[in-house]
């Protein structure tokens, strides 16, 4: 029965892939990597501290690395897949909830370019400007998690403050 749930599960999907793909795989390809997640469930039902984000957040793109590998035949990176994390749970919990649940303040924001060049820009801190987010692996993501955080004394969507459509 087609309600609300799946209406939303579908736009997230497409919102995800089309800020994840980049030539990399079809909407197709990356609605299966999600349907083989936990992202819908922690969309729908998710915990709500931080700790319980982290690890859900590397079991999930873990489990979309695998699938969107061995989907697409070359490696998928930790980058990509927090970018379809971030931006499925933006569109499915932080936007249907104007940022006032719980979750809201853990989610991580998506990073991409934009988003690293601004604050580069606004930081002073070059390294930020030439870093490729569709490259980081699980390491490097989670350094620039704890980095961003300390700078910023938070990491959730108002991060978003740096990132805007038209710097595309």
């Amino acid at each position: 029965m087609y309600n609300f749930e799946q209406h939303l599960h579908n736009y997230s999907v497409w919102t995800a892939a089309r800020a994840a793909q980049r030539g990399y795989a079809s909407t197709a390809t990356i609605k299966a990597a999600i349907e083989n997640s936990e992202l819908r469930q922690y969309a729908e039902n998710g915990l709500s501290d931080r700790e319980s984000f982290n690890a859900f957040h590397r079991r999930c793109a873990n489990d979309l690395i695998h699938h969107l590998s061995r989907e697409v035949g070359r490696e998928a990176t930790y980058g990509r897949a927090a970018k379809i994390i971030s931006i499925y749970l933006k569109t499915s919990v932080i936007l249907t909830n104007k940022a006032g649940c719980e979750r809201s303040k853990f989610i991580h924001p998506p990073i991409d370019r934009i988003l690293l060049r601004r604050i580069a820009e606004h930081t002073k801190i070059r390294k930020y400007q030439k870093m490729n987010w569709t490259r980081l692996d699980e390491v490097s993501y989670w350094k620039l998690v704890d980095e961003l955080s300390n700078l910023f004394g938070k990491f959730d969507w108002s991060l978003e403050e740096f990132w805007s459509p038209e710097r595309e």
